[in-house]
């Protein structure tokens, strides 16, 4: 039996290729799993390849920038199966430009969606994790939070304030028993990853950035986001119990 059968999974940004390999991977071993996104069909797209899963996946359709979206999606876990184990902070997008090009539209909406709304499903997830006694927060970060990248601006800001949110964050609720950990991926072979290149292309005098991104990978690979979903998982395994408080990079090279 996995320590996960029965559990309860909440993943924010569900609709988005790590997110929807999130959901799968989770009901595959045997956890309720509330997915929160801004539409539902993407649960149409998981139905065929969830069906053999152990688990269900619900969708909770909702801005996860929004606090009341957010709460509602946590009493949707609670409604479903009366606790909430594991918190999946997984919304996310992109943009590319400088400091100096970004406007100030584009960079709020960023460090919305990627840090904001990461906070609210923390804050939010606290108190019914601290009922059940134990649980784990993963927060989906990235290696340019950790190591930064020009004209990438508001995404690495972004994802470097997710990382310290973590650090925080671990510090805070360590003696509840509950964990809190960033995952934090080099190049992710999703729609998010490719339109980045395509905008970095957009301003680069180089053929390929995509060559680029790829050097100094030790895996000379994009990540798969069944990969990333897999982390998540042991993540929340017994024997992850002493991480917390990290940012665990995969795939982090000289980058």
């Amino acid at each position: 039996m996995s320590w996960l059968e029965g559990k309860t999974v909440l993943v924010t940004g569900a609709g988005g290729g790590i997110g929807q390999a999130a959901c799968l991977a989770f009901a595959g071993q045997g956890a309720v799993v509330v997915g929160l996104d801004l539409h539902d069909e993407w649960l149409e797209g998981v139905r065929g390849r969830a069906a053999s899963a152990a688990g269900l996946i619900h969708a909770v359709i909702g801005d996860a920038t929004a606090a009341h979206d957010v709460a509602r999606s946590v009493q949707r876990g609670l409604d479903l199966n009366d606790r909430l184990d594991v918190a999946v902070a997984g919304a996310g997008i992109q943009a590319v430009g400088s400091v100096e090009d970004t406007s100030e539209e584009t960079w709020q909406r960023v460090i919305d969606v990627n840090l904001t709304a990461t906070w609210l499903l923390c804050k939010h997830a606290i108190p019914p994790l601290r009922a059940t006694g134990q649980g784990t927060i993963l927060c989906l970060g990235s290696t340019a939070g950790l190591h930064p990248r020009s004209n990438l601006a508001a995404y690495c800001v972004s994802k470097a304030g997710v990382s310290m949110l973590v650090r925080v964050l671990g510090r805070e609720v360590a003696a509840e028993g509950i964990r809190v950990v960033a995952v934090c991926p080099t190049g992710v072979d999703t729609p998010l990853l490719h339109g980045m290149i395509e905008g970095l292309s957009a301003r680069a005098a180089a053929a390929s950035p995509a060559a680029g991104l790829l050097e100094g990978k030790p895996i000379q690979r994009w990540l798969t986001t069944d990969e990333v979903a897999d982390a998540l998982v042991w993540l929340t395994s017994p024997a992850a119990a002493a991480v917390t408080g990290s940012s665990v990079p995969l795939d982090f090279g000289s980058v």
